[in-house]
Order: structure tokens, then C-alpha cells, then sequence
């Protein structure tokens, strides 16, 4: 069977921006049931670096589905290099930066003003 070329702008637009659209993205191409696939970003004008981390995740990873990212712009190419060279980070490295101060959570929003007011600014 040949594969299924997928214009990423007919289903999102040209301006590839949020993660939920990743997800609508691949709940649609999922539906269809196929496995192998090929996304056309030619007319692609922008892709922000969380929908690129999302899609990376979602398509790029998953070991359940095999995607062939076609007519790439430089740009976009570039922005996905980057969001693989952070994928291989230890999990715990944002613990690291805190992992000397506790947590704090707030039941509200105004309970979390009234602490961020009385915080001394020098």
C-alpha cells in the first residue's frame, strides 16, 4: 500500500503553534488507523518550539507509528534538532535546581498574590 502524504496545514494551518493541536493532529491520523505515514510542512510558515516538542513526542517517538517528516524548511528543521538534543536530558535535572527548597502550593489565586506581595524585594 502507498503511503499517505499528509499536509500538516490542511489540518492545522500554516502556523504550527500549540500542543493541543498536536494531539487533535494525531487523534485524527490515529483514527485512520495507519501506522506509517509522511507529513508535508512545505507550507509551514511557523512552528513554535512547544509544538515542536509535542510533536517530536507524540510522532517522532512513538515507536508505534513510523513518520517521514517531508519538505522540512531549514528553520523548522533546526527547531526540531533542538527540541531532540534536550530529549535525552536525566529527568531529574530540573530537580536539581530545587531540590533545596520546598515546594509551596497555594489553594487559590489570591492566596498566592497575598504571598507573592509580602515576598521582600531588594
Amino acid at each position: 500500500m502507498k503511503d499517505k502524504v499528509i499536509d500538516i496545514t490542511a489540518y492545522i494551518g500554516r502556523d504550527l503553534k500549540s500542543r493541543i493541536a498536536v494531539r487533535e493532529f494525531y487523534d485524527k491520523i490515529s483514527n485512520e488507523q495507519r501506522t506509517t505515514v509522511k507529513i508535508d510542512f512545505r507550507n509551514v510558515n511557523f512552528a513554535s518550539r512547544s509544538f515542536m516538542d509535542e510533536f517530536y513526542n507524540i510522532f517522532i517517538a512513538n515507536v508505534d507509528m513510523n513518520v517521514e517528516l517531508i519538505n522540512l524548511s531549514a528553520e523548522i528543521e533546526a527547531m526540531l534538532d533542538a527540541v531532540k538534543s534536550t530529549q535525552h536530558r536525566p529527568k531529574n535535572s530540573a530537580n536539581r535546581i530545587s531540590s533545596h527548597h520546598d515546594d509551596i502550593r497555594f489553594s487559590s489565586i489570591t492566596e498566592a498574590n497575598k504571598y507573592l506581595e509580602a515576598l521582600p524585594f531588594s
